[in-house]
């Protein structure tokens, strides 16, 4: 019989270090709660497998900060997902629209929605400077292994690193790892699901480099080429496979899929005329494992007030978009005491998996668990018994919605074709972004 498993003689781990609060991940979503966490006076450290922030908006170059409006004029997204909007264009080129300024709440008749393309190496440095800023201890090429549990708390997290396996002991954790790592090696209830295949790469073509040598804008020099399967579309007859990201096979899979698909492209449309730039640097997977959580995201309760709502949330593909008031429960397991999430991984399914997996949306769940840790803490109980209407002020203090006014209420019945430029302002084409 083939053997399945091997026993290894256990060693000490080196204890490399104390912290407050350990953020797993360093995408967008842990970078905010990291720096929400050290604005509320905690010691913060961040760690990150890769070697620069920002997830599948940087290494995934994805970097495309999607709106932070309902697509009928009206900001959503406030707090840390505005702030990070402005963070990531700050050294480089943007497409945001003037007409939304920080502090903005409304716009009439806007031209364009709430977002903005961004340059990743400066939108890169920026969020090294931010963090440094705020006093935050990065630590890159750092690898998640396991919590160390005692009971319901996690008392610290196992790393691999450089210099071999250490400890890291912490009071709270945030699980920003994109796929609920912390979670579910901590044995929280967790749900996984396949992605399809997606492969958002660059490249320079003489007729858009034309077009941008013209414009005077060196992003409109630039095309965007997106290949694999749309989101928006039945895929059922495709021959691309849907693949599981948390899997061996399926991560190594996925990346020779994707990357297959550019080298195809490439030999179908005679190369040497146009040269591919970039390409993305880790998988980019949509959804993978999330939390089942102590209440699930109700895509059917737009609208509604939620108690222990800690912001609102809206779709940045929809146009007009449903107004959601996010439950505190989706960020947390009702038995684990001081592990929370921020990102995609919060309890979300379905349609809302798909709306939280995004860049707004996952900062604003960051500055959410961050900020519930750090008053965790402070008020020296769980997670699940920190004081709402302090959580709730905290929040609202940096310019988070924590319920919806009357006049976001009803954007599903809105009729927005009085603005047909408005409208046709795509974010997904059939094939691509163009810049031009």
């Amino acid at each position: 019989m083939t053997q399945k498993t091997i026993c290894i003689e256990q060693a000490p781990i080196e204890i490399y270090g104390t912290t407050d609060v350990a953020v797993v991940g360093g995408g967008v979503a842990g970078v905010s709660a990291a720096i929400a966490a050290a604005r509320n006076g905690k010691k913060v450290t961040l760690i990150e497998k890769s070697c620069i922030p920002g997830g599948l908006a940087t290494l995934g170059h994805i970097c495309v900060y999607l709106p932070l409006d309902d697509g009928v004029g009206n900001k959503v997204f406030g707090g840390l997902a505005e702030e990070l909007l402005h963070v990531c264009i700050k050294r480089s080129y943007n497409t945001l629209s003037p007409e939304w300024k920080q502090g903005v709440m409304r716009v009439e008749k806007p031209s364009a929605r709430y977002r903005s393309h961004f340059n990743i190496p400066a939108a890169v440095f920026s969020l090294d400077e931010i963090m440094e800023r705020e006093g935050i201890t990065v630590m890159y090429d750092a690898v998640f292994s396991q919590p160390i549990m005692k009971g319901a708390r996690c008392k610290g997290i196992v790393l691999e690193t450089k210099q071999g396996r250490v400890a890291l002991m912490t009071g709270m954790v945030v699980d920003a790892s994109g796929d609920a790592d912390v979670f579910y090696r901590a044995g929280a209830a967790c749900q996984e699901q396949k992605s399809i295949v997606s492969h958002w790469c660059y490249e320079l073509r003489p007729d858009v480099m034309r077009a941008g040598l013209e414009s005077g804008r060196i992003i409109n020099t630039l095309r965007m080429r997106w290949l694999g399967l749309r989101p928006d579309v039945d895929n059922s007859n495709s021959e691309l496979p849907h693949f599981y990201g948390t899997t061996i096979e399926g991560v190594n899979s996925y990346l020779q899929v994707s990357r297959k698909l550019a080298r195809d492209y490439l030999d179908q449309n005679d190369a040497p005329d146009y040269a591919m730039i970039s390409m993305p640097y880790m998988a980019q997977f949509r959804m993978t494992r999330r939390i089942l959580g102590m209440k699930e995201l109700d895509m059917t309760a737009a609208d509604r007030f939620q108690d222990d709502s800690v912001g609102c949330v809206c779709s940045a593909l929809a146009c007009p978009a449903p107004v959601y008031e996010l439950p505190y429960g989706t960020l947390l397991d009702p038995k684990l005491e001081n592990i929370a999430a921020a990102g995609r991984i919060i309890a979300a399914g379905g349609a809302g998996w798909e709306m939280m997996r995004l860049i707004p949306a996952c900062v604003f769940t960051g500055q959410a668990a961050g900020t519930a840790a750090a008053l965790a803490l402070e008020q020296g109980v769980s997670l699940q018994n920190v004081d709402m209407a302090v959580l709730q002020e905290r929040l609202a203090g940096t310019g988070v919605l924590i319920h919806i006014p009357d006049y976001l209420k009803g954007n599903q019945n809105r009729n927005v074709t009085e603005n047909p430029k408005y409208m046709a302002d795509p974010l997904i084409k059939a094939d691509a972004l163009s810049y031009h």
